[in-house]
């Protein structure tokens, strides 16, 4: 598994990395201003920090409480599951970003902020996408019909969840993840424009406004190198976790 891991962040170099350094020797070589292309690199560390943190926190989070909606759906956490699960289609990350804009003016912190309006999308998209695949995985008929038998046999029956149910409801948002890293992405250059971050996004907004195509086509460049490498991180981890790619093991193993 950890070969396949391995193997799968190593096929995405390419894919990933290439047009990031393109766009950092682009910037040096077209930017009008001197030091574009560390200033495009400090850039892309800022939408990383931005972006990654945002995504992790909210699809793990949509994810449990999603998975928790269809393991107990009248409980505390259940409902909130079932509140992300239903709120994706009415929280737009446009609305967020201008609320977290609304907030830094009135003297709020804007990292927090922006990392909040980031990963409610992300856990709302997560969360939709667990609690069917949770519910099908404990469903009578299904794979998930282990959890009775383990009854039977005496198991535990928050291993057999643990171990078995969870990673099937996983392995669908993690299938996902590319539309909600495309989503974070969008919101990270609007989230960096309007509160004044110094991300990639707001290099290539400036570029915009100034009607530099010098100073557009680096960043979106390097935006989509960043976005690449992110969809191959969720692949790699969706690989990782895929009861179809793990060795037997016995329910009770680490």
């Amino acid at each position: 598994m950890q070969r396949s891991l391995i193997r799968r962040l190593i096929d995405a170099v390419p894919t990933a990395f290439l047009p990031m350094a393109a766009a950092v020797a682009l910037a040096a070589a077209i930017a009008p201003q001197p030091g574009a292309s560390l200033t495009l690199l400090r850039g892309l560390a800022v939408t990383l920090l931005l972006t990654l943190p945002s995504l992790a926190v909210g699809t793990t989070l949509g994810t449990l409480a999603g998975s928790w909606a269809a393991v107990a759906p009248r409980s505390a956490g259940g409902l909130f599951g079932r509140l992300l699960a239903g709120a994706g289609p009415l929280v737009p990350g446009f609305l967020l970003a201008a609320v977290a804009a609304l907030a830094v003016r009135a003297g709020a912190s804007p990292a927090p902020l922006g990392w909040t309006a980031l990963a409610i999308p992300a856990a709302c998209q997560a969360a939709r996408l667990a609690r069917p695949a949770m519910a099908r995985a404990l469903g009578p008929g299904s794979e998930g019909g282990a959890v009775r038998m383990a009854r039977g046999l005496g198991l535990d029956e928050r291993t057999i969840l643990r171990h078995h149910a969870l990673p099937q409801a996983v392995v669908p948002v993690m299938t996902g993840l590319r539309s909600a890293v495309m989503a974070a992405m969008v919101g990270a250059v609007a989230l960096e424009s309007l509160l004044d971050l110094p991300g990639a996004g707001s290099l290539m907004i400036d570029g915009a406004r100034a009607g530099s195509a010098a100073g557009v086509i680096p960043p979106l460049v390097a935006l989509a190198g960043l976005t690449a490498l992110l969809v191959a991180l969720g692949a790699a981890v969706r690989d990782w976790i895929d009861p179809a790619n793990r060795s037997a093991m016995p329910y009770g193993g680490a």
